[in-house]
């Protein structure tokens, strides 16, 4: 075979080109089954990669003036930090609803923080061990979170009825602001774990009961609660400075 192949000319291209086209197959399907192995050390590299550039963007800063009445002598200060997890733990079809993350208080994550996914807000840390740690999903009774439409910025309390794992509801909106089907909802920034800006998701329906001075809004969620996988502990540098002044406020009422 091998003689007849190097003394024909046009065997020899025959043959060559049909080993290239075999070989070719071979090496893209062994590529295709690697890259799939190695699908969730890219993840999470990308996940970490994410972290950082979270960490990065204005609304993670906070604007400090160096000097009174100096307008443009100022700097900004990192507020808001980042720490990757990964999602080992969920559930969507019970009233109160937990997610388990593998990250605890080894690496910084505290009770209270804030979690969120590449496409919105998840909950609220709510138990940690060293290693682990565990959720209040935004899908739980007791859940209330502090958001505003976009479009208008008018705040309100976002709060979950435990009928859909892919609507929450938007109440406390004035009846005055004219609110529409598609509208964006979004973190208002007033608590002292959620950053401004965090998609929430759009108003999908809205209801009014006659005599009501608010109107009831559902928002399906921009984060789909059966497919995360990673997500990101947000950690507020000035948490524990707040938190003093709010209880200095409490003391003096």
């Amino acid at each position: 075979m091998t003689l007849f192949v190097q003394h024909n000319r046009y065997q020899a291209g025959r043959f060559k080109r049909f080993y290239v086209e075999i070989t070719g197959a071979i090496f893209g399907e062994y590529t295709n089954l690697i890259g799939y192995f190695n699908l969730r050390q890219t993840n999470l590299e990308l996940s970490n990669e994410n972290a950082y550039l979270r960490s990065q963007i204005p609304q993670s800063y906070q604007v400090f003036d160096r000097k009174l009445f100096i307008v443009n002598d100022s700097i900004y200060r990192l507020q808001y930090e980042y720490i990757q997890a990964r999602i080992i733990s969920n559930s969507t079809n019970r009233r109160n609803n937990y997610v388990m993350i593998n990250k605890g208080s080894h690496l910084g994550v505290r009770d209270g923080m804030a979690v969120i996914s590449p496409t919105g807000v998840v909950g609220v840390v709510k138990a940690v061990s060293n290693n682990f740690a565990s959720i209040q999903s935004l899908l739980h009774s007791d859940s209330r979170l502090s958001a505003k439409i976009k479009r208008g910025n008018f705040a309100g309390s976002v709060v979950w009825d435990g009928r859909s794992f892919e609507t929450v509801q938007l109440i406390d909106i004035p009846l005055h602001f004219d609110v529409q089907v598609g509208d964006t909802v979004i973190t208002s920034g007033f608590s002292l774990d959620f950053p401004e800006g965090i998609l929430v998701g759009a108003v999908s329906t809205i209801r009014t009961r006659p005599g009501d001075n608010f109107h009831t809004l559902d928002v399906k969620l921009s984060t789909d609660f059966n497919s995360i996988d990673h997500v990101y502990v947000v950690r507020n540098l000035a948490r524990n400075e707040l938190n003093q002044l709010q209880k200095q406020h409490k003391r003096d009422e």
